[in-house]
């Protein structure tokens, strides 16, 4: 039950000194050997863990997960924490957090209680994590905060990270095509050689929208570039220099996705 490694940081008050949503309450970075248990409590706060090496069980009421390496695990405010090491060497990172808001910031990456594919361990974010908690004051709050949260990023994002080829393809034919009001993604995925439901599944899984949506937010956000930069462009070149049929879709468009036409919106550039 030897404990290889173990380089941590708490902060050293109960409760942050920082007015941010998200506090970073302790880090670690441990490697330890089969047999280890952490003590058996229950914790009022949000705790993530990240594997590196080896495989690590983690027990809540009557569930059972294991992580392995490139998994998170994360134990919810309430939850009673049971940790063990599988492995024959274990190794992993593991933050936690807290502050008035944490838990609907956790939520919103839509990470929960059990075990996702995350991708490899940002073991050099969690050493800057723990430097800043390490600093002592506001400040160093604030950017613990920020450095949880990009963790919390590469969690949610997980082994994705790298784009899919398709994926890369469509967005330089993006990139070439989109001035053209005749192209679609029916037109991107006959460029592209695969059937359209195959363009879309992957597209949706890497980006989170749908290659349309994709294709229309990126002539809106050309559009507003055009319309900041070009003063006396007209609402009309603008929707042509972008792809859209004309300039009373344009509008309809533009509308649907920020709530103003795009002449009222020109007045908040």
């Amino acid at each position: 039950m030897e404990t290889l490694k173990a380089a941590s940081a708490y902060r050293p008050y109960s409760a942050g000194r920082c007015s941010a949503p998200l506090q970073v309450r302790s880090v670690g970075h441990y490697r330890v050997r089969r047999g280890w248990r952490d003590l058996v409590l229950a914790k009022p706060f949000f705790e993530l863990f990240w594997c590196i090496a080896g495989t690590m069980e983690f027990r809540h009421g009557e569930e059972t997960w294991q992580l392995g390496p490139e998994e998170v695990f994360c134990y919810l405010p309430g939850d009673r924490h049971q940790t063990a090491a599988l492995s024959a060497v274990l190794e992993y990172c593991w933050f936690t957090l807290d502050g008035p808001e944490a838990w609907s910031v956790v939520r919103g990456f839509g990470i929960g209680r059990g075990n996702v594919p995350a991708g490899r361990c940002p073991e050099e974010l969690f050493l800057r994590l723990m430097n800043e908690v390490r600093g002592i004051g506001r400040d160093s709050e604030y950017r613990a905060g920020a450095v949880a949260y990009e963790i919390l990023t590469r969690a949610m994002i997980g082994p994705r990270g790298g784009s899919r080829e398709l994926v890369r393809r469509f967005r330089k034919v993006v990139e070439e095509e989109y001035c053209d009001p005749g192209f679609s993604v029916d037109a991107a995925a006959a460029k592209l050689g695969v059937h359209r439901s195959t363009l879309t599944r992957q597209v949706t899984e890497e980006c989170g929208i749908s290659p349309r949506e994709y294709l229309t937010g990126y002539r809106i956000q050309l559009a507003i570039e055009i319309m900041k930069q070009e003063k006396r462009a007209s609402i009309k070149e603008v929707a042509e220099a972008t792809g859209f049929a004309d300039q009373n879709y344009f509008a309809k468009v533009f509308r649907k996705h920020l709530g103003k036409n795009p002449a009222g919106f020109r007045k908040l550039l």
